[in-house]
């Protein structure tokens, strides 16, 4: 059994528990990213406030970018960047495209069997993002799931199962590109976003729109990231960094650059003007 103090000491200086974790692998379980200094990280891009390709400044940005960047630098690590979609996140993560995926990633059985989850870092729920003059007609699921509602997804992912599952009498519009959709409220092309509340409440902000205080709760979930199989080793060390002090101090303050809140959390506050 061969140690890695060189990682240790790099997580030591960087503030990270100074835990080893490797004393108990061995040569055969060691994953060559630690050996290479380098982490391949899949992510859709469209989903903001967790990831969304910037234009402008090509290259993506949002808050599961910004931690998966400060974990890199923390354990010495240089990232790339790599583009997957909901509809093939799967097969990508099995496939080995990529070493981690982030961005928003739902925590469920069908994943799990295909890679590894990371511990989970929000608890969240689905929910509306409507007009402002829409918030008491659609707060229900009763209420969207009508003919008269049009309703706008994103294939491949949680969102579009929740539709399908919860909404079979709605009017149904798949959008292949996600940041499409909250635009398609803005003007009227669709009546409902569902989608998880954390990214509803941003567009809420940024859009001028709405989250309806729901009659009902909607489905309880969890995010993390997404490793290909066989990945103890890294998951072990995102683990030691993410619980450390440094770690912890990095998520808040990510939290408040990106305006992090959900439903579940925050339920009828105004801080962000979001909630209706």
């Amino acid at each position: 059994m061969r140690k890695k103090p060189w990682l240790l000491a790099g997580l030591v200086l960087t503030g990270v528990a100074a835990w080893m974790i490797w004393n108990q692998q061995t040569d055969a379980e060691a994953h060559e990213i630690f050996e290479d200094h380098k982490l391949v990280v899949g992510t859709t891009g469209d989903y903001k406030p967790f990831t969304y390709w910037n234009e402008e400044r090509n290259r993506y940005q949002g808050f599961d970018i910004d931690v998966i960047q400060a974990f890199a630098k923390a354990a010495n690590l240089d990232v790339t960047f790599v583009k997957t979609t909901w509809p093939t996140l799967s097969e990508d993560t099995k496939s080995g495209k990529f070493d981690i995926a982030v961005g928003g990633i739902t925590k469920k059985v069908e994943r799990e069997v295909i890679g590894d989850f990371t511990s989970s870092y929000f608890s969240f729920q689905k929910a509306p993002l409507v007009k402002k003059k829409d918030v008491e007609r659609l707060n229900s699921l009763a209420a969207i799931n009508n003919p008269a509602v049009k309703i706008g997804v994103n294939p491949g992912g949680t969102n579009e199962a929740f539709v399908k599952k919860h909404f079979p009498k709605a009017d149904v519009t798949v959008f292949e590109n996600n940041l499409d959709i909250p635009k398609a409220v803005k003007s009227g092309q669709v009546d409902v976003m569902v989608t998880d509340d954390i990214e509803a409440l941003h567009y809420a902000t940024e859009l001028d729109l709405a989250v309806p205080k729901l009659t009902e709760a909607w489905e309880p979930a969890e995010m993390a990231y997404l490793m290909k199989p066989d990945q103890k080793q890294l998951g072990d060390v995102f683990r030691v960094w993410i619980e450390s002090a440094e770690g912890q101090e990095q998520v808040q303050k990510l939290k408040k650059k990106w305006n992090i809140v959900s439903t579940r959390e925050t339920v009828g506050a105004k801080g962000a003007g979001a909630y209706e």
